[in-house]
């Protein structure tokens, strides 16, 4: 966290804002914010440029959401989850 980085527009130094989770997916007309729940997120670093206003996201060194297979109904969801969303298979247990 906090490298030091020089703007690629300018060159000047580049400020370090803050670390941030942007949510991945997008929402639908008919299931809404369900499917964007369901993608997970991506940790990021934000930086800023006081001279031109740039702004850059850099992917910090966190695991990327994993997909994993369900073994009760063989769906893949995000590997957080304790039990299946669709089936509710329930990994605690097994």
């Amino acid at each position: 966290m906090d490298r030091k980085l020089e703007c690629l527009r300018c060159g000047n130094s580049m400020e370090y804002i803050k670390s941030e989770k942007i949510q991945l997916g997008e929402s639908g007309w008919l299931l809404r914010g369900l499917p964007n729940l369901m993608s997970g997120s991506l940790s990021v670093e934000i930086y800023f440029c006081n001279e031109c206003g740039k702004i850059e996201f850099y992917h910090t060194n966190e695991e990327l959401v994993t997909k994993i297979q369900c073994p009760g109904c063989g769906k893949f969801h995000d590997k957080s989850y304790r039990k299946c969303p669709f089936c509710k298979y329930d990994y605690k247990d097994k």
